[in-house]
């Protein structure tokens, strides 16, 4: 396998490292069969395998056990034991990495930083993909071993690189002492005498300057960061500064705030605008429009008859998902009609869509959150009267959906809709902050640019 390393310090995609079976096993666990099968005709077709297979009787084999729909463990295990008993190539782990990416996305965490230009205004990144990642491979190369995989993502607007560094195992670097039968330990395989990094990830968003990554801050992702610094600056000098210190677990809630999106800059009850559903269409009947027919609202006075009980609950919790969602529809339909092309187009490619099937089978709450913010932190300062002293107010928000949840305690009548600040109502999305009296100061991370 000494013919894997290239004097570039470049190790290929046919090189095996060394790697524990069951640490392997356990991610092809957590693909699904379908996932597993592609894979394994593609590297059957790519590379071959190490049994007595022909290619027509893996994709056979393959096809049958997915029409039985046997467990993933058989098909991991062949994948292991039979087709690959060796151990599998660096293009193979990466690519099992780069499915779990898309099919486990909630297995990472994502943060971001932002690309300025010499007049301090935001560079919008275009690439030239594939040259971009030929040149960090040969910059990288240039102090580590490094394997670099690139894919562009199959529902998000994303291009994204995968790298992995690699270092030599310290027991090789030490002193040539002879082994028990008087060979030099450093006559060992390459494969044995490496030590990979953990794979570092890098979103692309299309026509954005901002870029999306892994959150680590170690010496390796400063380099990594570094380089892709490097690179772009080629055409035009930047500079990439963090942007958040809170790291985000949605892959997709970061694209849309980092991303090419309206809804960046529209949330809460501000996403009518993002959806433009603030107005109705030149086109629509003009008596619908709400100066014409009017509005109903909701009493404060409560002194409702029992009769428009129900008609006061559900004006009360349009009121709610207007505060929250920006619209009385909510985002329940998107969602729903999102996750399920999801599932059909990453799950079940293969499988026919049913005519039968509709939202409706897709769970989804309508207190969802277009992006669901896992942990906020707000300050709240006020100034109570000159002659007092500032007063503060730390609230720490953390949950699955905290925005969601919030709007749910608003339809239980446990929090008075009309007195949610927007910022309370998820206006800046992820972003923590400190409130001075009643305006929202976004939390900026200390620190100058890499």
């Amino acid at each position: 396998m000494e013919e894997a390393v290239s004097a570039k310090m470049e190790l290929e995609d046919r090189l095996i490292p060394y790697n524990d079976r069951k640490f392997v096993l356990r991610k092809l666990l957590r693909l699904p069969l379908t996932a597993l099968g592609h894979l394994v005709i593609h590297w059957a077709s790519k590379y071959g395998v190490e049994s007595r297979s022909g290619f027509a009787r893996i994709q056979a084999s393959v096809e049958t056990l997915q029409k039985r729909r046997v467990k993933r463990r058989i098909l991991a295990t062949r994948i292991i034991l039979d087709y690959w008993p060796r151990g599998m190539y660096l293009y193979q782990l990466a690519q099992i990495d780069c499915y779990l990416l898309v099919h486990r996305p909630s297995l990472h965490y994502w943060a971001s930083s932002t690309a300025w230009n010499a007049k301090n205004e935001k560079q919008i990144m275009h690439l030239d993909f594939d040259n971009f990642v030929q040149r960090l491979k040969e910059d990288l190369q240039t102090l580590y071993l490094c394997n670099v995989h690139s894919f562009k993502h199959p529902e998000m607007p994303l291009l994204i690189c995968r790298v992995q560094l690699f270092d030599h195992s310290n027991k090789f670097r030490a002193d040539p002492a002879r082994s028990l039968d008087g060979s030099s330990s450093l006559n060992a395989p390459i494969e044995h005498q490496l030590i990979s990094r953990s794979p570092y990830y890098i979103a692309f968003p299309l026509n954005s300057p901002n870029i999306i990554h892994s959150p680590d801050e170690d010496s390796y992702a400063k380099l990594i960061l570094q380089s892709v610094q490097k690179i772009y600056s080629e055409r035009e000098p930047v500079m990439l500064r963090p942007n958040q210190t809170i790291a985000v677990r949605s892959l997709e809630a970061l694209q849309i705030l980092q991303g090419a999106s309206r809804h960046s800059s529209a949330l809460g009850p501000w996403a009518c605008y993002a959806g433009v559903s603030f107005e109705i269409s030149p086109l629509g009947k003009i008596e619908r429009h709400e100066s014409m027919r009017g509005r109903r609202v909701l009493s404060s006075s409560g002194d409702l008859p029992d009769d428009s009980l129900p008609e006061a609950k559900r004006l009360r919790h349009e009121k709610a998902m207007v505060r929250f969602k920006g619209s009385r529809e909510g985002v329940m339909k998107r969602k729903a009609y999102e996750t399920k092309r999801f599932i059909q187009r990453i799950h079940n490619p293969d499988k026919e869509p049913s005519a039968s099937a509709d939202e409706s089978e897709i769970n989804i709450s309508k207190y969802s959150s277009l992006i669901p913010v896992e942990k906020v932190e707000f300050t709240l300062t006020k100034d109570l009267s000159p002659a007092s002293r500032q007063v503060s107010v730390r609230f720490k928000f953390r949950g699955k959906d905290v925005f969601g949840g919030l709007h749910e305690l608003c339809d239980k009548e446990l929090i008075q809709v009309e007195k949610v600040p927007g910022w309370l109502a998820g206006e800046n999305g992820a972003d923590s902050g400190t409130i001075i009296n009643g305006e929202f100061i976004n939390c900026t991370q200390k620190g100058g640019l890499l």
